[in-house]
C-alpha cells in the first residue's frame, strides 16, 4: 500500500507535489484536520517533526507501505541527519518504506532500502569522455508541475500568433537573488553593451554573499548599475505570491534567447534545476543556461534542443571555466544582428516546437519496483 500525507507545506501559488505524481498500486490519500495549519505555515516555520510523527500513528504504516510525505516535516535536516532521521522514522514504523518530496533545493537525490529522496539537486553518471551515462529516477518537481500549469493549455496558441514576427529584443535575462556568478554575468551584459538589446532585471533584495567576497569593481557596479526589482512586493512574496516564472513569460515572449542563470552552479556530476531551465521550452525561445557542470548534457540526454550548433555548451568543471564559456556564448549572441538571430530562430521553429511540445508531456509515473525496497530483501513477495 501506497500512503499519502497530501500537504505542501507553504504551498503559495504552486502546484502541490502529489498531483503531479502518477501512482501505481494501491493509494491512500489521507485527510488530517490541521492540513490548512501544515500548509500556510500557521503552526510556525518548519520543521513539523511532531505532527509528521502523529500523522504516521494514524496511518499505521505496515512492513512494506510506502509513506510519502513534504521534506519539510523535517527541514532543518541537512543529508547526513535527514538520513539518520528517515531511517530511525522507519525503524520505528514496522520498517515501511519513507519517500520525502523536496521542491526546493535542501538535498540530494537518494534511494535506500529504507528511504527515497525526490529532489531537485540529483548525480548523473558520466563516462571517461564526459558523457551522461545514466541519469536517477528522480522526480524534478519543477520539471513535472509545468504541466498543471493553468495557463499551459493556451500558452501554444498565443505563441503562435506572433511567433514568426521580429521580435523586439535580442535575449532576456531577468534573474532572482543576488549571487556571484549572476552579478559577473550581469556586468558583462553591461561591458558588451547587450544590455541594449536584452530585457534585464536583477531581483537582489537577498544576497548569498559578503561584497568583501567581490572585487572593488563589482561592488562599484552593483552600487552604481545593478537595477533592483521585485516581481511583487516584498512582503506578498513571503507569503508566496511571487511570479511562478522567472523570467517572466512577457519578457521571453518578446525575445529570442532567454539567458537563464540557474540557482546553484554545480561541479562535476550533480545537477540542480529549478523552474528557470524550463522557461525557454515554455514560452518557445532558444536557451541558454549557466548552471552545473552537466546541466546542458542532462537535458540534451532527456530530449530537449539546446541549440549547441550555435552556442558552446561542453561540459567544464571549474567555476571560472564555466562562467567563461558563458561569457563567450554571449559574445555570439552580440556579435549577430536582430535579423540574424530571428534567422537563426525561424530556421529552428521545428526544434523550439518540439521542446515545447516535450515539457507540455512531461509526466512523472512512480513504479515502486524502480526503486529499491526493504521487503524485497526481507520476504520474496511482491509488495505492492
Amino acid at each position: 500500500m501506497i500512503h499519502v500525507i497530501p500537504h505542501h507545506i507553504a504551498v503559495g501559488s504552486y502546484t502541490r507535489w502529489y498531483e503531479m505524481i502518477e501512482f501505481s498500486g494501491h493509494v491512500k490519500f489521507h485527510e488530517f484536520e490541521n492540513k490548512e495549519q501544515i500548509e500556510r505555515k500557521l503552526l510556525g516555520e518548519p520543521p513539523y517533526e511532531e505532527e509528521l510523527i502523529e500523522h504516521l500513528k494514524q496511518i499505521r504504516p505496515q512492513l512494506g507501505d510506502i509513506v510519502f510525505f513534504d521534506q519539510k516535516y523535517l527541514y532543518n535536516h541537512h543529508n547526513e541527519s535527514l538520513h539518520r532521521k528517515l531511517n530511525e522514522l522507519s525503524r520505528k514504523f514496522n520498517n515501511c518504506k519513507l519517500v520525502t518530496f523536496d521542491d526546493d533545493n535542501a538535498s540530494l537525490f537518494h534511494d535506500d532500502e529504507r528511504f527515497t529522496i525526490f529532489s531537485n539537486v540529483f548525480d548523473v553518471k558520466v563516462s571517461d569522455d564526459n558523457k551522461i551515462v545514466s541519469i536517477p529516477e528522480n522526480c524534478n518537481y519543477y520539471r513535472y508541475r509545468v504541466r498543471k500549469a493553468s495557463y499551459l493549455p493556451h500558452l501554444e496558441e498565443i505563441v503562435e500568433k506572433f511567433k514568426l514576427n521580429i521580435r523586439q529584443k535580442k535575449c532576456n535575462l531577468i534573474i532572482g537573488v543576488d549571487k556571484i556568478e549572476r552579478l559577473e554575468v550581469f556586468k558583462y551584459f553591461y561591458n558588451i553593451g547587450l544590455d541594449k538589446d536584452s530585457y534585464m532585471g536583477y531581483s537582489g533584495f537577498t544576497s548569498t554573499y559578503d561584497d568583501s567576497e567581490i572585487s572593488e569593481s563589482l561592488v562599484k557596479f552593483k552600487k552604481e548599475k545593478l537595477p533592483l526589482i521585485l516581481d511583487t512586493p516584498f512582503e506578498m512574496s513571503e507569503m508566496g505570491s511571487v511570479n511562478v516564472e522567472i523570467p517572466p513569460l512577457p519578457f521571453t515572449m518578446n525575445s529570442y534567447i532567454s539567458c537563464i542563470c540557474e540557482t546553484q552552479l554545480l561541479l562535476n556530476q550533480s545537477v540542480h534545476l529549478s523552474e528557470k531551465s524550463w522557461n525557454p521550452f515554455i514560452s518557445k525561445t532558444i536557451p541558454l543556461i549557466l548552471g552545473s557542470s552537466m546541466i546542458n548534457q542532462y537535458l540534451k540526454k532527456i530530449g530537449f534542443w539546446m541549440a549547441d550548433d550555435l552556442f558552446d555548451i561542453s561540459p567544464k568543471f571549474t567555476r571560472v571555466e564555466i562562467i567563461n564559456q558563458y561569457k563567450s556564448n554571449l559574445d555570439i549572441i552580440n556579435s549577430m544582428s536582430i535579423e540574424d538571430i530571428h534567422e537563426y530562430y525561424r530556421k529552428n521553429m521545428k526544434a523550439i516546437d518540439r521542446n515545447f511540445e516535450h515539457i507540455k508531456q512531461q509526466k512523472f509515473p512512480y513504479t515502486p519496483e524502480k526503486y529499491k525496497s526493504l521487503q524485497r530483501r526481507i520476504q520474496d513477495t511482491n509488495f505492492i
